[in-house]
């Protein structure tokens, strides 16, 4: 092989950095791939080859580009001790990693829907799941810790127990805010929050595949609008908006038959497919998630995206990643085990994303 030029090996090293940021900067170790950063390294040792053929003359930027490439390779090697010795831990390491992976999404999650928005026109229903999720994952982290005691690990519980304090807490909070104020006030927000459950409906159902669609995910929408109906036939009003209130109960009880007609298609569709499958056809799902986030954010400013788009593929692919972990404990898939970490990496990502987006969009305009 000729060898290289400077640009070329200056390029090479970009990409070499750019793909071990994006799988393994931040992510769980034990989760991560040996043979792909064994690829890394071997990539790096050459351009460190080849620069060190390159002739002195080529001056400053070869002696600064071989800085960078020894200090990429110490820092690689360090990482895949790491690694080594985090996988060492058995099944029961890749299972807690997986469990810490899902609690930090919800963590996200929470700030996504929740953090510095009013009270009264939040999801009372994904709150009051997202607690019954994390409790179960303590849980389930509590188990693995009976088996193998580990300081990291317990931290890690311990935060998750502090947090599920703190939701369960905020659900109080939203109760008590959305019985406040005038029949008026409490109607015009009642209608709020039956429009955001008919949005959830679009961007989770509409023209997707009913074989993979979480049945809780419709259930929670369709109690949420239940004790939304309820609390508007509550209310005692009079002229203009006890009209309005009026065709509101209609709305929602129409959106409630539909929903619960849905509901029972979307049951009998899975249970008339084997498990194995509807693993394989959430891969298929997931890839769509993917392709969209390439079409409207791969290489755009984050300064003029949406994002509003942004947070329903961190909810879609969030979906995806409970299901394939709940299949996953009921049947053991290996094509379903890669696909879970393919996507728990992803997510890691598109959640980073959302944050970068949400801070340039709040940077004042120039």
């Amino acid at each position: 092989m000729a060898n290289r030029t400077l640009e070329t090996l200056e390029r090479e090293l970009t990409e070499t950095t750019t793909r071990y940021d994006a799988d393994f900067s931040g992510q769980a170790r034990a989760t991560r791939d040996l043979n792909l950063l064994d690829e890394l390294l071997a990539r790096l040792r050459s351009a460190i080859s080849d620069l060190e053929k390159l002739p002195a003359s080529t001056g400053d930027k070869r002696t600064q580009l071989l800085e960078q490439a020894r200090g990429q390779l110490s820092m690689y090697e360090t990482e895949r001790r790491a690694i080594v010795e985090a996988k060492s831990g058995g099944p029961e390491a890749v299972e807690f990693a997986r469990l810490a992976a899902q609690a930090n999404f919800a963590f996200a999650r929470y700030q996504r829907h929740f953090a510095g928005q009013s009270r009264s026109t939040r999801d009372l229903g994904l709150l009051k799941e997202m607690v019954e999720d994390l409790r179960t994952l303590r849980q389930r982290m509590s188990v693995i810790l009976s088996l193998k005691a580990n300081t990291s690990y317990q931290a890690d519980a311990d935060l998750v127990s502090k947090v599920i304090e703190q939701y369960a807490e905020e659900v109080r909070q939203i109760e008590r805010s959305q019985s406040e104020g005038s029949p008026e006030e409490r109607a015009s927000r009642l209608a709020e929050l039956a429009n955001a459950q008919f949005a959830m409906y679009d961007k989770h159902f509409v023209e997707k595949s009913r074989i993979t669609r979480r049945p809780a995910l419709l259930q929670r929408v369709v109690e949420n609008l239940r004790r939304i109906r309820g609390q508007m036939r509550e209310l005692r009003l009079s002229g203009t908006t006890a009209e309005n209130n009026r065709n509101n109960i209609g709305i929602v009880e129409q959106a409630l038959k539909h929903n619960e007609q849905e509901l029972a298609e979307i049951r009998k569709a899975r249970q008339a497919v084997p498990l194995a499958d509807i693993m394989g056809m959430l891969g298929g799902a997931a890839n769509e998630v993917f392709e969209e986030y390439r079409q409207k954010f791969a290489g755009k400013d984050r300064r003029t995206v949406d994002l509003a788009t942004m947070t329903t593929l961190c909810d879609q692919l969030s979906e995806i990643v409970r299901q394939m972990a709940d299949m996953g404990r009921t049947e053991k898939n290996e094509m379903n085990e890669r696909n879970l970490d393919i996507v728990i990496e992803r997510l890691s990502t598109y959640e980073e994303e959302w944050r970068a987006i949400r801070d340039a969009q709040l940077q004042p305009k120039k």
